[in-house]
């Protein structure tokens, strides 16, 4: 993002957000612009807390790894119907990353030129980049192009989460189970961006590893989120919050 490698990354609930600054040139002035960048990390299963980073987006850098030709096929068949479903057409730009890479690469433009022809219609621009995280290449004029289509380009809806998060019967794995908490709690809490930092920590401390998540660390997270709901929330709406979470875990009886 800031034309340098660098590979850490804070997975919380899918998600790194970055402040990005651009300075887009027009022919009679120069725009300052301030970007706030989520970087959706690949891990399937939290659907419902992923969307949630969606919600009123203005543009999109769609990124696959050259070297791994299934990250392709994971945009167009996971993350693309997933962003859509939630902002409408937006502007959208793909990038094939690890372009430093070439010994390993599996895939190329011409491939990212068809999955972004696929979509046009859903406002995808004709414009690929082949793009280096470790040497910076293509990453400034990636974001700069981003940045100056969004300016210009709203998004036609903007939608809220059309699911019932807390309804037992849209559960079927323990992910699922997570995956409906996050979403739920972030959205009580004022947003996912309010509600990252409360959430990592209590995962922490509950011992929940998103990757493979056990009962009983669950179990120590929805305990966690009930004490800190006391600080904002009636005893009643506590209590019933603590409730509902606890009865997503009804989905085992169904199996």
């Amino acid at each position: 993002m800031l034309d340098q490698f660098n590979d850490s990354y804070i997975t919380t609930i899918g998600s790194k957000v970055t402040k990005k600054e651009v300075t887009l040139a027009d022919p009679d002035k120069t725009t300052e612009m301030t970007m706030m960048v989520w970087d959706i990390i690949g891990q399937r299963g939290y659907k419902y807390s992923q969307s949630i980073t969606f919600q009123n987006m203005h543009g999109a850098l769609l990124v696959t790894d050259l070297t791994r030709k299934e990250t392709l096929n994971g945009l167009r068949s996971y993350w693309i119907p997933l962003l859509l479903k939630m902002t409408g057409p937006i502007p959208m730009i793909f990038l094939g990353n690890k372009a430093d890479l070439k010994n390993e690469c599996q895939i190329g433009l011409k491939e990212l030129q068809e999955v972004a022809a696929t979509c046009v219609s859903f406002g995808a621009q004709d414009v690929c980049y082949l793009t280096s995280a470790k040497t910076g290449d293509n990453v400034e004029e990636a974001f700069l192009n981003v940045a100056n289509l969004s300016r210009i380009s709203r998004p036609k809806i903007s939608m809220n989460m059309p699911w019932n998060l807390m309804d037992p019967k849209k559960v079927t794995s323990l992910k699922e189970v997570v995956d409906h908490i996050l979403a739920d709690f972030s959205e009580q809490y004022g947003g996912i961006e309010n509600a990252t930092p409360v959430i990592k920590h209590q995962m922490d401390l509950a011992g929940l590893n998103l990757t493979s998540p056990s009962e009983v660390a669950v179990m120590n997270f929805i305990e966690r989120l009930t004490k800190i709901e006391v600080c904002f929330k009636s005893q009643t709406e506590v209590e019933n919050n603590r409730m509902m979470r606890l009865k997503l875990f009804g989905y085992k009886d169904r199996q």
